[in-house]
């Protein structure tokens, strides 16, 4: 039987993963997109909002995964094939991306969302961008949404810190990476979002070959616009915007995207990009090869 697993794209902050969404969003006959399902929950356990975690309701014996975690759930509307084309003929094939380290902040020591039996129920894919870009991009956005914070009078109890040297996000693909791979045995796809835009169409049919999907050109093109999956529903008005802008504006994976002008950076900055450099590098050299 074909794999028909649930696509995870496991990415970090400003990786073009979003933009990666739109292909799969163009063929809704076909596929479920779901934007970031453990992004709330992981912030929550950032910020200590037992409040959010304790409404979050306990899987129950007939769900694919039963164990009690904050993660079970969102895993399980994942995992269960009730999303359907609009004739109700045919389930939809489910493409889901978020971050490394938020599936991490789960604390995957202690519990089994880092066993095989879990990691094996989903089809496992990476994106990584050069950290000299994403790092960049990221600091820009984090400090847009500080200053949309202030200028909205957000709450200090409702913000939180964005942009933080300890928090080294290529590391955490890496180790997630490492981990699907040592534990489940499978091939992983990963892509490396500067091939993407130089071999558009041959890196993007190589993918869909290796997750079992069939290629069509109307993957590579669509029309501007904003889809309400990537309304987070962030603190203050139009938050979501500011990182979703380019992706928003794009009609195609245009060279362009996320090439906003330069700006003078601190320090921290070039030394997170260092930080970051060997975890790229040794992902860099699983990535696909054209």
């Amino acid at each position: 039987m074909a794999d028909q697993r649930p696509i995870f794209l496991w990415s970090y902050p400003r990786s073009l993963s979003t933009v990666f969404e739109r292909p799969f969003l163009q063929r809704p006959q076909e596929f479920h997109v779901i934007h970031e399902p453990i992004n709330l929950i992981s912030r929550a356990y950032m910020t200590n909002n037992f409040y959010f975690l304790n409404q979050i309701l306990l899987p129950k014996p007939t769900d694919p995964i039963t164990f009690v975690h904050h993660f079970s759930p969102t895993l399980n509307e994942i995992l269960v094939p009730h999303y359907y084309n609009d004739d109700k003929t045919h389930t939809l094939r489910v493409f889901a991306k978020d971050h490394a380290s938020n599936f991490l902040d789960g604390n995957l020591e202690g519990n089994p969302l880092g066993s095989k039996e879990i990691l094996s129920k989903f089809k496992h894919t990476f994106i990584i961008r050069n950290p000299k870009k994403s790092v960049k991009s990221f600091y820009k956005a984090a400090n847009s949404t500080y200053e949309a914070w202030n200028n909205a009078c957000v709450p200090n109890s409702e913000r939180y810190n964005i942009f933080f040297l300890e928090k080294v996000w290529l590391k955490e693909s890496r180790f997630l990476y490492d981990l699907i791979k040592n534990i489940t045995g499978e091939e992983i796809v990963l892509v490396d979002a500067d091939d993407l835009l130089r071999e558009l169409e041959k890196i993007l049919r190589k993918y869909c070959e290796m997750v079992n999907v069939e290629f069509k050109k109307e993957m590579l093109e669509w029309k501007e616009e904003r889809s309400n999956i990537w309304d987070l529903n962030l603190s203050g008005p139009n938050i979501d915007y500011l990182w979703h802008k380019n992706v928003m504006q794009s009609i195609g994976f245009d060279k362009s995207i996320n090439n906003d002008e330069e700006i003078e950076y601190p320090q921290y900055v070039y030394d997170l990009i260092a930080k970051s450099k060997p975890h790229y590098e040794y992902l860099f050299q699983h990535r696909i090869k054209i």
